[in-house]
């Protein structure tokens, strides 16, 4: 294990990290917040993230050679070092008193570990008694700086497709084309060469999602005409499928069909493997062809990929039953076409880990809330920007259970498992089921250790333990029960914060990229 090299390339990253902070000063600057502020808020850790990196970078500097299991080491260094200066923001904050809310350095570490992980838990209170930025809390916004709210955002633009995929760009030379570190950064994605260096692989993932959110910050401004800050803001969550809004009741403050459909739209096309996306957006911009070629090119990669074919039939699926239960509901006094809007937005919201919300969907039938929490553990396409167990393990996982039931009736059969024309490695099949079972285990795990860390709270249950921990794990955000979408995380103990924490870096690096940290041969020669 050459420690110098991960300490150098730690060191690069964490300085690349730093220069993220001068958009907030930009936006407090333009909304005439004091510069003092700003300066203790993102001046100070930008210094500090860039001084930090630049050092490591050059002292520690050596021949980037990097090697897979040093490449798992960096990436869960360089989360957890993103995270510390990530919460800088939110301690200075608290410090000067820019806020109601004593959150704590484990809060900041939480609020900033959701961010980054695109989970969109918050430890911010979604009813201060007690505001201190009066004007701005009375238009519905959080608590707190304008501009920290955006960091809030930001953090989960910048961990949706990766801040070190985004390196990879900008640095390509430094990791040697970047496939050891790309998958490691986000395992078991599918990731796919579109170009032969990956660092180019990135540049593309990275135009197509950068492009998808100045298109969202267009249609939410134009067409909605929600403010370009709250544009920007609720863009950046959408399209990294986080969650985090400026506005204290999440989507639900703009009263606004346009937004809801806008917003469940890009949720939506964001739970989709960003290769398929690169190859639509190609093939529409294809102007050597005419139009129905184009459309109908399109058409044929849509319906023959299997993975997508699975994740809209689920999609679609659960809608139509939450929508039926709704209407069936006697005490349900909405119109058809809100409770389609609701039930479309807050199942896609939560099956894409997204976690906005738009209703107080705790309010719904019990079967409604129960066809929610299936969801939460789905998550999107492989290749997206969701968290959860994703759709193709789910998918491989059905198929394997098909195979062995066809075994029993007929034993000497040769079955080869396939997602669409491809055969399947056995190792595949392996590797899926290893996850799966370790992903329940976690998550079983984390509801015990959740509710031993909470026994002292009368108001979490056993089921209120469950969602916590799913939540964290799947990287969704808000639940059911105590942490619903009227409910924050504020209350839980520091202990518990941490903890939850460490489980939304486990969803997020996709567990084995964390667990290899405790294993004693990474760090053999």
């Amino acid at each position: 294990m050459r420690l110098k090299l991960i300490l150098s390339l730690t060191g690069t990253i964490l300085g690349f990290f730093g220069l993220n902070f001068l958009f907030p000063i930009i936006v407090g600057l333009y909304l005439s917040e004091d510069y003092l502020d700003l300066f203790w808020m993102f001046g100070l850790p930008m210094i500090i993230a860039i001084s930090l990196g630049s050092f490591l970078h050059y002292y520690f500097y050596s021949e980037p050679d990097i090697r897979n299991r040093e490449a798992f080491l960096l990436v869960t260094v360089v989360w957890i070092l993103m995270v510390v200066v990530g919460a800088l923001p939110f301690i200075a904050s608290e410090r000067l008193s820019l806020m109601s809310y004593e959150i704590g350095i484990a809060g900041a570490i939480f609020e900033s570990m959701s961010g980054l992980s695109t989970t969109g838990a918050t430890v911010f209170d979604l009813e201060s008694s007690n505001p201190v930025n009066t004007n701005q809390y009375n238009q519905g916004y959080f608590d707190a700086p304008k501009s920290l709210l955006l960091w809030r955002s930001q953090t989960q633009w910048l961990g949706g497709m990766g801040i070190i995929v985004l390196a990879t760009i900008v640095f390509s030379r430094l990791f040697g084309g970047g496939i050891q570190v790309l998958q490691a950064e986000m395992p078991g994605t599918g990731i796919t060469r579109l170009r032969p260096q990956m660092a180019q692989t990135a540049r593309l993932l990275w135009s197509i999602y950068f492009f998808m959110t100045l298109v969202e910050i267009i249609l939410l401004k134009l067409l909605s005409e929600m403010p370009l800050y709250d544009a920007i803001c609720n863009s950046f969550s959408t399209v990294s499928t986080g969650g985090f809004s400026p506005q204290r009741d999440s989507i639900a403050s703009y009263d606004s069909s346009f937004v809801i459909g806008i917003i469940t739209f890009f949720m939506l096309i964001s739970g989709i493997n960003f290769v398929i996306l690169y190859y639509l957006f190609n093939n529409l911009i294809d102007f050597s062809k005419d139009l129905s070629e184009r459309i109908k090119i399109s058409f044929k990669v849509l319906r023959e990929n299997d993975e997508l074919s699975f994740y809209m039939s689920l999609v679609l699926f659960c809608i139509s039953l939450i929508f039926v239960n709704l209407i069936l509901d006697t005490d349900n006094m909405d119109s058809m076409f809100s409770n389609f809007l609701h039930a479309s937005f807050q199942t896609i919201s939560l099956l894409t880990g997204t976690g906005f919300t738009t209703t107080n969907y705790m309010n719904w039938p019990q079967m409604s809330i129960f066809v929610l929490l299936l969801a939460m553990f789905t998550g999107g396409c492989a290749g997206s920007t969701t968290g959860g167990i994703k759709m193709v393990r789910i998918m491989l996982l059905f198929k394997a259970l098909k195979r062995e039931l066809v075994l029993v009736i007929h034993p000497r059969a040769v079955i080869k498992l396939r997602i669409g024309d491809k055969v399947l490695n056995e190792d595949l099949f392996r590797n899926v089921g290893v996850f799966f079972f370790i992903f329940i285990i976690l998550f079983l795990l984390g509801s015990l250790v959740t509710l031993y860390l909470e026994g002292n709270n009368p108001n979490i249950g056993v089921i209120d333990g469950i969602s916590i921990s799913l939540s964290c794990l799947a990287n969704i955000g808000p639940g059911i029960g105590a942490i619903g979408p009227t409910e924050a995380y504020g209350a839980f103990g520091d202990t518990t914060l941490l903890f939850l924490s460490f489980l939304m870096m486990l969803g997020r690096l996709e567990i084995i990229t964390v667990l290899l940290l405790f294993f004693p041969d990474t760090y053999r020669d």
